[in-house]
């Protein structure tokens, strides 16, 4: 089952005034160097059930996709760091509970990253399992020319996390790991999710 290389996060990433907007204009040296970049701050989704550190400021935006089992809504929460051209994204998806239980959740979140590499035309150079808090997860990482990618993906019940990072190649942020780490799941949404996974 494909339920995961339909959503292109990364497509949406640099269609909203994200690196597609930054990369063609690049700031001078001295308008870098004069901007120090926002402080992360914890962006809490009470409806998305989690909690993460992005820069600020954050948007955030609501769209419905069409997929292999059906239209769903992807939830996104974007922060963009024009002057280092570096991206934070958050996103959620929920899939029906029927057609996720027909496919192993390994599976689903390597599909999702193998979807985000394709969505930018990236090649992968790394990929390894890993869990949140006892759910299913996929680390993944490529390169699109200039631009590295490093994104998380975690199955939660019938629910997609996706947590995505977007940088010049060899210019990580100083708050990448500190990104990555923060992303924590409220835990009466997790049970609730995973219930609605086994009924």
């Amino acid at each position: 089952m494909k339920i995961s290389r339909r959503v292109a996060p990364l497509a949406i990433l640099l269609s909203v005034g994200g690196l597609g907007a930054c990369a063609s204009r690049q700031p001078a040296p001295e308008a870098q160097a004069a901007k120090p970049a926002a402080p992360a701050s914890v962006v809490q989704s009470t409806e998305g059930g989690f909690s993460v550190a992005l820069p600020g400021p954050v948007s955030q935006e609501r769209r419905s996709q069409v997929t292999d089992v059906g239209e769903v809504t992807l939830h996104t929460f974007i922060a963009v760091r024009p002057e280092s051209d570096t991206a934070y994204y958050v996103s959620y998806t929920d899939f029906p509970s029927a057609a996720v239980s027909q496919a192993k959740p390994s599976d689903v979140v390597s599909r999702a990253s193998l979807g985000a590499l394709e969505a930018l035309g990236a090649t992968g150079v790394s990929s390894k399992p890993l869990t949140l808090e006892g759910f299913p997860g996929w680390e993944v990482e490529g390169v699109s020319g200039p631009r590295r990618l490093r994104g998380r993906f975690y199955l939660v019940g019938p629910r997609l996390y996706q947590q995505l990072l977007l940088h010049p190649e060899g210019k990580p942020p100083q708050d990448a790991e500190g990104f990555f780490e923060s992303f924590r799941l409220d835990p009466q949404m997790a049970a609730m999710l995973s219930g609605a996974q086994r009924s």
